[in-house]
């Protein structure tokens, strides 16, 4: 999960949602104030901005930001692999020292050509050829008997192994990582040619030892005349009995039988290592799907409540804001029925301008020293404030001075009785 924004088709469409309704809810309000206005006789925009309806706004918290998934870093080997007769075409087709193994670049090769950059500059050099020759140069011939353009041939595997102390299996399980297939006889160690052939064993006779000291002479055989044929035979049958033939030894088997034999061993050895890695390779992708297949389930079903949640609680507010439109609506509607009677409760003196220009009267709040009231655009008649907001009754308090610009406030009965005591 490289970090990337993901786009959240379900949050715009709340925003839009709740944008959509807030519009509609504000809207409502205000044309049903404004009925109210027109019906009851009184200012339809005072109202409306007393009761807070220019701007509805509703607060709702903002998902939390996913954090960033960190990026996968490119497995590196944890040490050289062998060459594996393999040609990578969407790699550099030079090939490179690796520690003597002579193994393709791994490097992506430049824009319509063979080579990446730094190995360009090195054929350049060595007269358009890579100091250490190409991947074709080396697939032409065998795994094992490749020469570089300067004589130079490739190190055994084994030795490296040695050197960064690591066996069969653990070569053929990082080899399986990279899904590299190992020639099995990269782990057999080269045969010495210094030593040379195997001596031959001689067969040799051995005769049984005579008496010690010196030999006695032999007797004088007389000759019988007829008699040469069996004499030779006797002396020829009398030599042989005296000569012990030793047996030929039974022939060892060459090196370069043995070798065949450990190298069809290590084949099958590692045929049966790299099945096994296969087939642990194969386990562990299984357990690694149904583990992201089950975590893909857990997270749908945890967006689709997550989401049907959202739905309801969108579904709430919008109930809720019906109410409270309904109410408003309510209050309003209460509110004028109230104005209307209360009209017909005020003082004739105020009720004549009215009566004589048969149009309601029409009032606007004003501020005077600090002070609110409420002053009739027609006939400037000022009332209490605070008691038509309290009580709903109409309290005239005096009359607007336009010359002055101030309120003429009707005097009360405690000083009209300190003027009549003073006169």
């Amino acid at each position: 999960m490289s970090a990337i924004s993901q786009f959240n088709a379900s949050m715009l469409v709340s925003e839009q949602l709740n944008r959509l309704m807030i519009n509609c809810a504000q809207e409502l309000a205000q044309r049903a104030v404004k009925s109210c206005g027109e019906h009851y006789n009184f200012d339809s925009e005072e109202a409306i901005r007393l009761l807070g309806l220019m701007n509805i706004k509703v607060d709702r918290k903002m998902p939390e930001k996913k954090l960033k998934a960190p990026k996968e870093k490119a497995i590196k080997m944890a040490f050289p692999l062998p060459y594996n007769g393999e040609c990578a075409t969407d790699c550099c087709s030079a090939l490179r020292q690796n520690q003597g193994l002579y193994t393709q670049c791994t490097s992506g090769a430049k824009k319509g050509g063979d080579y990446c950059k730094q190995c360009q500059m090195n054929a350049d050099k060595n007269g358009g050829v890579p100091e250490y020759g190409t991947i074709k140069m080396r697939n032409a011939v065998g795994i094992f008997e490749y020469v570089d353009p300067k004589g130079r041939k490739p190190v055994a595997y084994t030795k490296l192994m040695k050197k960064y102390k690591v066996d069969q299996a653990t070569v053929l399980e990082e080899a399986v990582k990279f899904g590299i297939n190992i020639n099995a006889e990269h782990f057999l160690a080269p045969v010495d040619a210094s030593k040379g052939r195997p001596k031959k064993e001689k067969v040799q006779a051995q005769r049984e030892k005579g008496s010690k000291g010196r030999p006695k002479k032999a007797k004088k055989v007389l000759l019988l005349e007829g008699d040469d044929d069996d004499l030779f035979a006797s002396l020829v049958a009398d030599a042989n009995s005296n000569v012990v033939v030793e047996p030929a030894k039974k022939r060892g088997k060459s090196d370069e039988e043995k070798a065949a034999e450990e190298a069809k061993k290590a084949s099958e050895k590692a045929e049966k290592e790299v099945k096994r890695l296969a087939e642990k390779a194969e386990k562990e992708a299984k357990l690694a799907a149904d583990k992201a297949e089950k975590e893909a389930k857990l997270a749908a079903e945890k967006f689709a409540r997550e989401l049907k949640k959202q739905k309801e609680e969108e579904e709430k507010l919008a109930k809720k804001i019906a109410l409270e439109l309904a109410k408003v609506e309510k209050e309003a509607k209460l509110a004028a029925e109230k104005a209307a009677k209360e009209a017909k409760k005020k003082p004739a003196a105020a009720a004549e301008p009215a009566a004589e220009d048969e149009e309601p009267d029409v009032v606007k709040k004003i501020e005077f020293e600090g002070k609110k009231y409420l002053k009739s655009k027609k006939t400037g008649v000022v009332y209490d404030y605070t008691e038509y907001v309290k009580n709903g009754e109409q309290v005239v308090i005096g009359k607007w001075n336009d010359s002055s610009n101030k309120i003429d406030f009707n005097k009360t009965s405690d000083e009209e009785e300190e003027e009549e005591y003073s006169m």
